[in-house]
């Protein structure tokens, strides 16, 4: 079981979903849109919160409110670094915890129970990747691991005729890295832990790949 981000305001209004990006979009979205041209956070040379929306990262992008993204590519202790960021910049008194705590649903937002089974990757720095989609976990986690680094030495083939990396995307399937580097996301999370595992195993890098059922609650 991974550990959740419980937020609790003043008022005593209280954000703890399963998926901790939907801790965060609760409490920017309680917090207020006037104040998200204050927030400056970057993600490498992303916006956290913006009015930015770029297709390439649009597995990473979620809508905190019409016109307003929050950049998603981060793993739960950075987005509790930004609430705590957050609560010392506008002064909001809200306590931030983090912990094995049983969440909830958010109803709010769209697609939140969609996905019945997921990953959690623990880097080999301690960084814990963990989304609440296992397509975005395994996406981060080559991103991290370096897609040419990870392309040029585990190169694998996924299905028949059909490798892991490509430099083309004829059939439009495969989610691009950069200019020039495609990946065809695995069909599965069970498939998507093995191939983590295999290219770890290449690489020499000791990574951890939990493989969690969720219940469709």
């Amino acid at each position: 079981m991974a550990e959740i981000i419980k937020v609790t305001f003043i008022d005593g209004t209280e954000f703890c979903y399963k998926s901790p990006v939907n801790t965060v979009i609760a409490v920017l979205r309680k917090i207020g849109k006037e104040r998200f041209p204050e927030i400056t956070f970057m993600r490498g040379k992303n916006r956290v919160v913006s009015q930015s929306y770029n297709p390439k990262l649009k597995r990473y992008i979620k809508e905190i409110v019409p016109g307003w993204y929050y950049f998603n590519q981060t793993d739960t202790r950075e987005k509790t670094n930004q609430l705590i960021n957050l609560n010392s910049q506008f002064n909001l008194d809200m306590k931030v915890e983090v912990g094995m705590f049983k969440g909830t649903t958010d109803p709010s937002i769209p697609g939140t129970t969609r996905h019945k089974n997921r990953l959690v990757v623990t880097m080999p720095n301690g960084d814990v990747i963990d989304h609440e989609s296992y397509r975005q976990v395994f996406a981060d986690c080559i991103y991290r691991l370096g897609p040419r680094r990870v392309s040029n030495k585990a190169n694998i083939e996924i299905s028949k005729n059909q490798d892991l990396f490509s430099v083309t995307n004829p059939n439009g399937n495969r989610f691009q890295l950069d200019e020039t580097l495609y990946m065809l996301i695995p069909f599965t999370a069970r498939k998507a832990m093995k191939i983590l595992n295999l290219i770890a195993l290449r690489l020499k890098e000791e990574i951890k790949v939990e493989y969690l059922p969720m219940s469709n609650q």
